[in-house]
């Protein structure tokens, strides 16, 4: 068995592939992050994200994978917003 379906049969876990899962999207936003002079070497739209996702093990397509971030991310912004905890109110709250 090659190493890589070796990685990819232990991201087989729902736990490991939700960590595969959430450092694939973590990569992507910080190879996005760079700013300045960087910026125009490092482009997303250059890069091929299934590779990227190959190298975190993951079998999903990375459009999915973004989804499903994208998803939480909504979920988690939408309870704090229902608990009175909107983005205005922290800083209001800090300063």
């Amino acid at each position: 068995m090659s190493l890589q379906k070796a990685l990819e049969a232990f991201t087989y876990k729902p736990d490991v592939k939700t960590l595969a899962k959430n450092a694939f999207c973590s990569w992507v936003r910080a190879y996005t992050a760079h700013r300045g002079e960087l910026k125009r070497n490092f482009m997303v739209k250059k890069l091929h994200l299934g590779h990227v996702a190959k190298s975190f093990a993951l079998k999903d397509q990375p459009s999915l994978v973004g989804n499903l971030f994208h998803n939480q991310e909504k979920k988690r912004m939408r309870g704090e917003k229902q608990k009175g905890l909107s983005r205005k109110r922290k800083v209001l709250r800090k300063t």
